[in-house]
């Protein structure tokens, strides 16, 4: 699914890395959210890979354990 041992030199490259893994993710059935709403492989991208991101992700597994979705969420100060 992903390398391993990848080594990311600038945003830019982050940034294509994971889309192409939420890509792949996508495949398999994970639902990708931003701000609460479906998103592409590309928008979630765009949104968490980014110098002080106000996006926090959160992982949401199943029953079974298995990953079913990943939401990206502004974080905001109070």
């Amino acid at each position: 699914m992903y390398e391993k041992n990848a080594v990311m030199t600038d945003l830019e490259s982050a940034r294509e890395y994971m889309e192409a893994l939420f890509e792949q993710m996508r495949d398999k059935g994970v639902g990708l959210y931003v701000d609460g709403e479906t998103a592409l492989p590309s928008e979630a991208a765009a949104r968490s890979v980014r110098e002080n991101s106000p996006y926090m992700a959160d992982y949401v597994f199943g029953d079974a354990g298995k990953l079913e979705q990943v939401r990206f969420d502004r974080v905001t100060e109070q």
